[in-house]
């Protein structure tokens, strides 16, 4: 089970999830994602959160869509419907709108994004490029001479890379020590393993291409 979940930030070029949009098997909109998902002709099957950003005019639009109202303040939107995720059995998610705005915004989404990662595949798609955790083994295919950044938000042991232009081995990674900024794919398909902890992946869009999957 796919979803794709829209959370209330400025969306990126529709061809950029276009894929995910069209493999979901339901939309989820955290609050006023709703609002950029109709204005971006999406009509989300539920939206979920407190409801202080929806605006009346979405309301009203929405005859067709389950609201899930999760008034916790202690949980912002995103970690409420990814929650909601997780209890309607989706295994894989794609999440737009998460990545512009507020800084300190952006580093929350990443924040919730890594809580969950353990229970479900969460892919981000922005305008720049993929983002995405693995706790274990992540492969994927990419043109030659794609960039492809890799960090460790606490520490990661044991990462091994497979067709990027600087190659790890058995490598540690650890947040403010080191990193892996901006490799490069040398061949196709791109393997990132860890043995211990959890790596985020961001890949970058070559110039030719606006692939999801």
């Amino acid at each position: 089970m796919r979803a794709l979940v829209v959370i209330n930030g400025e969306l990126p070029e529709r061809r950029r999830y276009e894929t995910w949009l069209r493999s979901a098997d339901m939309v989820l909109c955290a609050d006023g994602g709703a609002n950029r998902a109709l204005a971006a002709g999406i009509l989300p099957d539920f939206v979920i959160g407190d409801f202080d950003s929806l605006s009346s005019e979405t309301r009203t639009r929405l005859q067709k869509t389950q609201l899930v109202y999760r008034p916790s303040q202690y949980a912002p939107d995103i970690e409420k419907t990814l929650q909601f995720a997780v209890e309607r059995g989706i295994h894989e998610v794609c999440i737009v709108g998460a990545t512009r705005g507020r800084f300190d915004h952006q580093i929350c989404n990443l924040n919730i994004m890594e809580k969950f990662s353990d229970r479900l595949h969460i892919e981000f798609v922005d305008d720049t490029g993929i983002g995405t955790f693995t706790r274990d083994h992540l492969q994927f295919e990419a043109p030659v001479g794609q960039q492809v950044s890799i960090f460790a938000f606490r520490k990661a042991y044991g990462i091994t890379t497979r067709n990027l232009k600087y190659p790890l081995q058995n490598a540690d990674m650890e947040w403010a020590v080191n990193d892996g900024l901006s490799n490069e794919v040398t061949g196709s398909p791109v393997e990132i393993s860890v043995k211990e902890g959890i790596l985020f992946v961001f890949r970058v869009w070559p110039d030719d291409s606006a692939r999801t999957d």
